[in-house]
């Protein structure tokens, strides 16, 4: 059986030993009901001139349904663990501000004291004064989740936050880690979940040749034919975090089933830990006779050799 990856590292780039992450792959090749579905996430519009759509099997198509399928994977996680407070980081504004506006879309009719998808957004392109509105909303559990990039989430300061949910991984390793550290503060158990597609996805990618910066930009071509768009590899980022923090994140299937580590009896995330040394001792005097069953078998074994080694000398 495998469980969520306990992370306990040491040194510079390091996540807070009290962090669970696992990694949700997205195939949109072998999960085909993006094909159905009758409502979705507004995407970033990367592929409104491609011509995809049900039925077909492009890499525009499949990049297409990739953004489809991560914020129903965003959602199916939000209610199987029912995570009523978490940070949610997405690439660029524009899919926080799609993002934001599918949640508030699916909260219509909810009463707003028991909204399972409140949220506010947090990003550059929204003013100081809003930004300072949603950041202490959240921080004060008005809204359940705070949409926001990475440059807009550093030097934010929640305690306790138990979940932290990635649509889509960095493409620096060093960010994986500060977005990791966003939960599992202050000794409180913490679960992040990244969620990982399995084809490259094409997306928006302005940089000092886009005379705007993304305002209002609609070349839709890739940087090598003077567009602002790239293919994003997630697989390749995912194997760059893996080798940087010299661990394999386990993964969990499309319905986002996490399973407790056995060594740490049942878990709360946000809730302290605190059975862990108990639990650990336990396993341990559990191991003793495995250990010592081990011991007998090297020394017969070791015995052996030397028998049949001086036999033939």
């Amino acid at each position: 059986m495998h469980f969520p990856t306990w992370v306990d590292l040491k040194g510079e780039d390091s996540v807070p030993e009290t962090v669970h992450h696992v990694v949700v792959k997205v195939d949109p090749q072998e999960d085909v009901s993006w094909e159905r579905l009758t409502k979705h996430v507004q995407t970033d519009g990367v592929h409104s001139a491609d011509g995809v759509g049900p039925g077909k099997r492009s890499a525009e198509t499949l990049s297409e349904a990739v953004k489809m399928l991560k914020i129903e994977y965003v959602i199916r996680a939000i209610k199987k663990h029912n995570i009523d407070r978490a940070i949610i980081f997405c690439r660029t504004k524009l899919d926080c501000d799609n993002l934001e506006r599918y949640l508030k879309l699916l909260s219509r009719g909810c009463n707003p004291r028991e909204n399972p998808f409140s949220c506010v957004c947090l990003h550059g392109d929204r003013k100081p004064q809003e930004r300072k509105s949603n950041y202490e909303s959240f921080k004060q559990g008005h809204v359940r989740f705070l949409i926001c990039t990475d440059v807009a989430a550093r030097g934010l300061d929640i305690g306790g936050l138990p979940f932290m949910l990635n649509v889509t991984l960095p493409d620096d390793k060093s960010n994986y880690v500060h977005r990791i550290g966003r939960v599992g503060r202050a000794d409180r158990m913490g679960l992040a979940i990244s969620f990982v597609s399995t084809v490259p996805e094409k997306v928006w990618y302005h940089g000092e040749w886009c005379s705007s910066r993304g305002r209002n930009c609609y070349n839709t071509n890739t940087t090598d034919k003077g567009g602002c768009c790239v293919w994003y590899n997630e697989p390749q980022y995912l194997a760059d975090i893996e080798e940087h923090l010299k661990i394999t994140i386990d993964q969990v299937g499309a319905e986002v089933e996490i399973p407790r580590n056995e060594f740490d009896g049942k878990v709360t995330y946000g809730q302290k830990r605190t059975q862990s040394g108990t639990n650990y001792k336990d396993h341990v005097a559990q191991m003793i006779p495995a250990v010592n069953e081990l011991s007998k078998m090297e020394s017969t074994a070791q015995i052996t050799y030397l028998r049949r080694h001086f036999k033939f000398t």
